[in-house]
């Protein structure tokens, strides 16, 4: 069983870290050039926080969504079983399970 999502977190906290480096050498940079102007920055902890605020806000959707179609009976279809049963029957034969 493949649990999907942790590698969508992984990919935005390696992506939220190549941002914090940038945004410190960006800050340092204008720190440098210039002592009297006014700056904002956000803290690279804030930054991660923000986005994690959203994949959490995404992750609740999601659940909402897949309470209201197991409650309405529409979550599994005869669709979505031969669907699933083709792709796990050819992951089965290529040898990717």
């Amino acid at each position: 069983m493949k649990i999907s999502g942790y590698g969508e977190f992984q990919q935005m906290r390696k992506a939220s870290q190549k941002d914090d480096a940038h945004l410190k050498e960006t800050a340092e940079r204008a720190e440098a050039e210039s002592e009297s102007s006014d700056a904002v920055s956000i803290s690279p902890e804030a930054r991660r926080k923000g986005k994690l605020r959203m994949a959490s806000d995404y992750r609740e959707s999601r659940v909402a969504d897949v309470k209201a179609r197991l409650e309405a009976g529409t979550l599994v279809t005869d669709e979505s079983l031969k669907s699933g049963t083709r792709k796990m029957l050819g992951a089965l034969f290529s040898g990717d399970l």
